[in-house]
């Protein structure tokens, strides 16, 4: 309801809920609302708004009166006839989990320490996920392959996905591509033209990022780190 004031807890707690999905998963959260901005304003229609908050995934973290209330503490005066949300400051909000905004303008002002429970910063080096052992054996053989494969074409595996990651059609979830993304960048990227289907399904299985609310984003990192172990000068 435009103008309704919440009591802080509501849209506060949901910011910190927001904070922390952004963070572990590094969303470029300001790309899910700039295309609704054609005038570069800085600001957009309320369902604009909650429209970018599902395509980021965040609608899945939240309840609907938290949605609202994030909505509502974003509008000002001037806009709030008009039901429009002023993304840029709320983007600025959250990203002060990464940093303080516009450091350079005062670059010995004293930055937070990050969160403590978000400070794994290796968490997407590698796959966690355990198959069944006759399925990892079978992956294992997979991936054997895959790395002499590698070894002698030369190929390294992360900067192919890279670019699928920053494609403007991509979800911008760091380190994470599609699984059409991933399944592209095996065969017409990678020319890894050995794997059967159940051999890039198995990958899927293991690589797939269960956290990740849509549910088919994978992990590519961890998939490269496998195929070209991380060296010092690795990236």
């Amino acid at each position: 309801m435009p103008g309704q004031v919440y009591p802080p807890s509501i849209y506060e707690v949901a910011e910190v809920k927001i904070k922390k999905v952004v963070y572990k998963n590094r969303i470029r959260l300001k790309e899910f609302f700039v295309d609704f901005d054609k005038l570069r304003s800085g600001f957009i229609f309320e369902n604009q708004f909650l429209s970018g908050l599902s395509m980021a995934g965040l609608d899945k973290q939240l309840t609907a009166a938290q949605l609202q209330a994030l909505a509502d503490a974003y509008k000002t005066p001037e806009t709030d006839r008009l039901s429009k949300v002023d993304y840029r400051r709320f983007c600025d909000d959250i990203n002060t989990v990464f940093t303080e905004n516009e450091l350079e303008k005062d670059p010995l002002k004293e930055v937070a320490a990050e969160p403590y429970e978000l400070l794994d910063k290796t968490r997407y080096d590698f796959s966690s996920k355990q198959l069944p052992a006759e399925r990892e054996a079978q992956l294992e053989s997979i991936m054997s392959k895959l790395r002499e494969e590698c070894t002698i074409k030369g190929i390294m595996v992360k900067p192919f996905f890279d670019d699928a990651a920053h494609d403007k059609n991509s979800c911008h979830l760091v380190n994470h591509v599609t699984m059409s993304q991933f399944k592209q960048g095996l065969g017409v990227k990678m020319g890894f033209t050995s794997l059967s289907p159940s051999d890039i399904n198995l990958l899927i299985e293991k690589f797939l990022d269960d956290e990740y609310p849509p549910g088919d984003m994978i992990n590519y990192v961890a998939f490269a780190h496998c195929l070209n172990p991380p060296t010092p000068d690795y990236d």
